[in-house]
């Protein structure tokens, strides 16, 4: 049995991956999982909400930027897609996102990436890393998500982790291809051009690059807390939609800082910091920017908006 100590780290570490679950939605093509009734449902009904999602501008003379914190897999039948998004959108020529992961170019590099840094090397199965309750664990939940053990073996734990997250969230009617980036690159006029921040490989990075025994925490715990999903995400998708970065804030980043800095350090503030520089250079050269990066990516002293406006940049809630 883990002492009180090592739980709470476990617990903290799947809170984190299952944040981190909602951003790599790219992933969720690489498995199928099997159509099985939800184990519980979304509270809101989100056909009825009239989403108003925040979005940002900075500028100068030759240029125009803006910012739009999004939400990478979303309820099918929400339409947050306000006018203040789709005019700011219509009058931008250059559409930037966190890193290619849908073209045809990005596919083929996600293939040869998977392989490298979600599988296991040979002769190494997810249950040979995990204990006896963890094995019980998983095989008990993975069946209730439409997979099963023997599908998972191959994976190295955080990438079941993500995998079985991502089938929950499906099941809870969570569409992949309701996510704010691939609507936006299906509605690109002619003549919008992408530009990126980073690559898929960076971008998958700080999940692989964690320990073994924390990705195995990690997804030990977040098998028993699969019950909590549906709440926490129902709670998530309304703050975004509502544009309220408090409860974004709150939300996805206050637990992950205060519980899981290390995680909160590679995955929020590392990225933040290494993306302001390149907001910075492409204001102060010429073109028309629509950026959209992870709403948990703008709020909060360490966060994009923040970080603009210490560096004495004047950037305006739309």
């Amino acid at each position: 049995m883990m002492d009180l100590k090592r739980s709470i780290r476990s617990m903290r570490l799947a809170s984190s991956l299952r944040r981190a679950a909602t951003g790599v939605a790219a992933l969720a093509g690489w498995l199928s999982l099997s159509a099985v009734p939800a184990q519980a449902q979304m509270q809101t009904d989100f056909s009825q909400i009239e989403a108003t999602p925040a979005l940002w501008h900075i500028g100068d003379e030759d240029s125009d930027i803006y910012i739009f914190g999004t939400f990478h897999i979303l309820p099918a039948e929400l339409d947050w897609q306000s006018e203040t998004v789709t005019d700011a959108f219509a009058a931008s020529d250059i559409l930037m996102l966190e890193a290619d992961v849908h073209s045809p170019e990005a596919q083929q590099t996600m293939q040869a990436l998977i392989p490298q840094l979600a599988f296991n090397p040979p002769g190494v199965t997810l249950t040979s890393l995990l204990d006896a309750d963890g094995q019980a664990l998983l095989a008990e939940m993975a069946p209730r998500l439409g997979a099963s053990v023997a599908m998972l073996e191959p994976m190295r734990p955080w990438f079941a982790q993500i995998v079985l997250t991502l089938g929950q969230m499906q099941q809870l009617g969570f569409d992949p291809n309701a996510g704010v980036e691939l609507v936006l690159l299906s509605a690109r006029h002619e003549g919008m051009t992408m530009d990126y921040f980073e690559t898929a490989e960076e971008q998958l990075g700080f999940l692989a690059g964690m320990s073994e025994t924390a990705q195995v925490e990690g997804l030990v715990e977040g098998l028993r807390e699969m019950d909590r999903l549906p709440q926490e995400l129902d709670d998530m998708v309304l703050a975004w939609a509502r544009g309220d970065m408090d409860a974004v804030n709150s939300l996805f980043l206050e637990q992950m800082r205060d519980e899981a800095p290390e995680a909160y350090q590679a995955i929020i503030v590392q990225r933040n910091h290494n993306w302001v520089p390149q907001i910075i250079e492409r204001l102060e050269g010429e073109g028309d920017y629509f950026i959209a990066v992870g709403a948990g990516h703008l709020p909060g002293e360490e966060g994009v908006i923040a970080l603009l406006q210490a560096q004495g940049y004047s950037v305006t809630r739309q």
